[in-house]
Formats: C-alpha cells, sequence, structure tokens
C-alpha cells in the first residue's frame, strides 16, 4: 500500500511539531532543578516529575551528576506522549472489536507489525480480559498471535495469566482447541523460560490425550523444541506406559507422529528405550507400517535397535507373508537395507 498525499502532509507536520519537544528535551536534560514554568503545568503533572526528580536524587546521592529533573522530565513525558500517540490512533478503543472480524483481524494484525513497541503494548492492552475468547475465535486467535511473536517475552505475562485463571484442564482443552493449538504454541515459542515451564508441565499432566488429538499432537511435538530434558523423559515415559495407542486406528497417526519427533530429538539412550517398548508388543511395528507416521516412526526404530533386536524388529514389519496387508508390505520394503 502506497502512502497517499495527505499521508505524507501528515507524517511531515508530525515530524515538525516533534521538533520543539526535541529541543526542549535537549535543553532539560542537564537541568538539575525545576524552572519557574513548571508551576503552570497541570497539578497532576508538576506531582509526578517532582517525585520522581526526588527518587532520582536520592538514588545518586547529590543531584547534580544525576540531572535529576531532565531525567524525570523526560521519561514522563515519553509516557505521555506513547499514550497519547494510541489514544490518537485509528484502531483506540476498536482493538478488540476489529479482531473478531475477518477484515478487521488483518487490519490489526498490520498495526502491530507498523507499531513502535510502545504502540504495541498500547494495542495488547486492548486484549486483556479477552485472551480465553481469542484463542476459540476464527479471526482474533491470528491477532493474539501476531501479538505474542511481537512483543517481548516480559509483556507476555497477562496472556499466561489469563490462561491459568481458567485452570489446567481448560488450558489443556486449548491445546487440542483447532485454534488454540495455535495459541499455545506460539507461547511455547515466544513466552518467558518460568511460564513455558509451567505451561509445559501443565500440558504432560494430560500428555497422551494431547498426543492421540488430530490438533494437540502438534502442540506436544512443538513442546519437544521447548521442554527441558526432565520434562522430555517424564513424556518418553507417558509413551512407553501407553505404547498400546499406537496399534489403535484412531490414535495411530496422531501419537506417530509424537513418536517421530520424541526419536528425532530425544538422546540415544531415550531412543532405545522407546524402540524397545515399541517391540515388546507382538504385531505393533507391523500396524504402525501401514500410516504415514508410523511408517517414518518404524524407520526410525530400525536405525535405533541394533543385533538381534534389530532383527527382530525387520521380521515384524515385513515378516508375516501373507497376514500383513498390501499396503503394509509395500511400505515395509522400503525398510530393507
Amino acid at each position: 500500500m502506497h502512502p497517499t498525499d495527505a499521508d505524507q502532509e501528515s507524517s511531515s507536520v508530525g515530524r515538525q511539531q516533534a521538533h520543539p519537544l526535541q529541543a526542549l528535551s535537549s535543553r532539560l536534560r542537564f537541568a538539575t532543578e525545576a524552572p519557574s514554568w513548571v508551576v503552570y503545568l497541570p497539578q497532576e503533572l508538576q506531582d509526578r516529575i517532582c517525585g520522581a526528580s526526588r527518587l532520582e536524587r536520592g538514588s545518586h546521592g547529590s543531584p547534580g551528576p544525576c540531572h535529576s529533573f531532565g531525567i524525570a522530565f523526560e521519561t514522563i513525558m515519553k509516557e505521555k506522549g506513547s499514550c497519547l500517540r494510541s489514544q490518537g490512533s485509528w484502531w483506540s478503543q476498536r482493538v478488540w472489536t476489529l479482531s473478531r472480524d475477518s477484515k478487521g483481524c488483518r487490519e490489526v494484525q498490520r498495526a502491530f507489525d507498523e507499531a513502535d513497541q510502545e504502540e504495541r503494548l498500547a494495542l495488547a492492552s486492548e486484549l486483556r480480559g479477552h485472551v480465553w475468547e481469542a484463542l476459540r475465535c476464527p479471526f482474533a486467535n491470528y491477532v493474539l498471535q501476531k501479538c505474542v511473536t511481537v512483543l517481548s517475552r516480559e509483556n507476555l505475562n497477562f496472556i499466561f495469566q489469563e490462561l491459568k485463571q481458567k485452570g489446567p484442564e481448560m488450558i489443556q482443552q486449548a491445546a487440542r482447541h483447532k485454534y488454540g493449538c495455535r495459541i499455545i504454541q506460539r507461547l511455547l515459542e515466544c513466552g518467558p523460560q518460568d511460564q513455558v515451564r509451567d505451561l509445559i508441565d501443565c500440558l504432560l499432566e494430560d500428555a497422551i490425550n494431547i498426543c492421540a488429538h488430530p490438533y494437540g499432537n502438534y502442540v506436544i511435538q512443538n513442546l519437544l523444541d521447548q521442554s527441558t530434558r526432565e520434562q522430555r523423559r517424564r513424556l518418553l515415559q507417558s509413551l512407553m506406559d501407553n505404547v498400546t495407542l499406537v496399534g489403535n486406528e484412531s490414535d495411530n497417526v496422531y501419537v506417530s507422529a509424537v513418536m517421530v519427533k520424541i526419536m528425532s530429538v530425544a538422546q540415544r539412550e531415550e531412543k532405545v528405550q522407546l524402540a524397545r517398548s515399541l517391540l515388546r508388543v507382538p504385531g505393533l511395528l507391523r500396524k504402525m507400517g501401514t500410516t504415514r507416521h508410523g511408517h517414518q516412526a518404524a524407520k526410525k526404530v530400525l536405525k535405533t535397535l541394533t543385533g538381534s533386536e534389530h532383527e527382530d524388529a525387520r521380521f515384524q514389519l515385513y515378516g508375516h507373508g501373507g497376514e500383513a496387508t498390501t499396503e503394509s508390505r509395500r511400505r515395509a520394503a522400503t525398510l530393507r537395507p
């Protein structure tokens, strides 16, 4: 989109208006005492500047070297300027309404992309109280994803807090939701380390149900990239305890996809443990070989196991003659060395 003449003129005026404030800020930067004209400022602003000035002076000892008034004035005027900019923006007080519309959600996402960090915080503030609704909305979920990806990690806490207020079961439900799973994945990727750790712990409490879900399995795969070794060990144990799920046709494709991922990121000894647990269930590898993800998982099992265990796995995959389906034999044939 190209700027119009009116946009360029407005931008030029904005720059012209900024110069006097910049000049004033430069003059005040090294001021140690408040000039006489401060008495003409609104009382609330006077109180804040003087209060901040005293705090700054106290933190540095003597007032001279720290230029306490100039620092306090500059800090508060920046804050005021950000507030005024957000109040004058086209999206002010409209973010949540726009986010729930197919066209409006694109406009809000563009606003996030084009805004500076202060304006992004103002945009995000209008999503407060609406996180749970947004993650279930076909349009607002895109805005919430954008919010998560462009804000700094420390400014994402309000999203985590609103989810936590719903309780663990609702967070686990969000991981299985068509749109909610996207938000959970973005939070795993972009959130503060302590919040991500807590979120993973919550998801692991219902790991198997999430693994076996059409949307949830993507959350677990993403989780594996962000988890600690201990958290990965917990997931591995859950999979080994429920390994027969892979033989259930309705769950096979999703749990197998998670197994492919964990066999890609786990330590050598962890891979061997999982491969052996699969091998111990008669006929399981053959069933896995009939699906796309199961076939990939079976290939990783063969690469992991050695010696007699490797031979046993090969026999399970294509050593049953007529009992195996045509699809199973076709896929198994590709596993031959």
